[in-house]
């Protein structure tokens, strides 16, 4: 695994830690809420800036957004290297 795989693992990671504060806080709002955030995509985005009350919430928020978003443009870049740098002919 090159440098971008681990790179883009530790954004992901990073981005599942900082996404536990935003989970927990749809779970103590209500079971469904919880269960929605947990399992429809694109529903924990809206939770997280119109609901989630924290503290830190800029920082919780822009640091997830910002870990998602490298994590998927390094492994994006780490999968289309591998292609590219395979041998056709193999």
């Amino acid at each position: 695994m090159t440098l971008l795989g681990w790179g883009g693992a530790f954004f992901g990671v990073m981005a599942g830690l900082l996404s536990l504060p935003i989970l927990r806080f749809a779970f103590q709002r209500s079971l469904g809420t919880g269960l929605m955030v947990l399992l429809i995509p694109f529903y924990v985005f809206w939770f997280a800036v119109k609901h989630f009350q924290h503290p830190r919430k800029a920082l919780l928020v822009c640091g997830w957004l910002a870990c998602l978003g490298l994590a998927a443009i390094l492994l994006a870049v780490h999968q289309s290297a591998g292609l590219l740098a395979a041998d056709p002919f193999n």
